[in-house]
């Protein structure tokens, strides 16, 4: 009899352990399997910013590569930096405009309009393009905090506000470069084919003229 209790007791032990090994089991599974689910998204985000990214860089071309990495400076500094360079230099041109005709006033503007256009090319592509090129690669609709996000999120260096992400996304629907939907209370925005962007621009031409 003495034997018979024993063994009860011992399997009654091993149950006990038995169970208290699977629920520690359980428990770890579930913390992995978020931690896992965590980091999935994480990972994802840093794919759709890094192709975002290099799309970017495809769209500047050759500028991109002549950019020093880790500098700190964002492109529309380096634009602004060049505009002022250009401001402090133009005084001392100025006495020599004022022996010029009127012809070579007018060849001097248009000098210094083609300047203006090499420092824009110079700089970072505009917000505009930015959200439009959002609104491509992601192809679903968007929010306008969501392309906000994810703009602030791929450039830190620039400062973007929501409300001007919102009127830039109006002015490409108004365009028809960009369609908006409603869901329930939410406005959403999606890139429209390039046909029917095309087909928009011609109407709004036609209909101004």
């Amino acid at each position: 009899m003495d034997t018979s209790a024993d063994n009860t007791n011992l399997k009654t032990q091993y149950a006990a352990q038995i169970n208290t090994d699977l629920e520690r089991n359980t428990a770890d599974h579930e913390r992995l399997s978020s931690e896992i689910t965590a980091l999935q998204q994480q990972l994802l985000v840093l794919e759709n910013n890094r192709v975002l990214l290099l799309g970017m860089r495809q769209s500047l071309g050759d500028e991109a590569a002549d950019v020093p990495e880790n500098t700190g400076v964002s492109g529309s500094e380096n634009g602004a930096s060049a505009a002022r360079k250009s401001a402090e230099r133009s005084p001392t041109r100025k006495p020599k405009k004022k022996t010029d005709t009127a012809s070579g006033k007018r060849k001097g503007t248009e000098s210094g309009g083609k300047r203006t256009k090499r420092v824009r090319a110079a700089g970072a592509p505009t917000l505009r393009d930015l959200i439009h090129g959002d609104l491509t690669q992601h192809g679903e609709p968007r929010s306008a905090a969501e392309v906000t996000a994810t703009l602030t999120q791929a450039l830190p260096d620039r400062e973007i506000k929501a409300t001007v992400v919102r009127s830039t996304l109006e002015s490409l629907v108004a365009k028809g470069e960009a369609h908006r939907t409603k869901q329930q209370r939410s406005v959403l925005y999606s890139a429209t084919a390039p046909d029917a962007a095309a087909g928009a621009a011609e109407r709004s031409a036609a209909s101004s003229s």
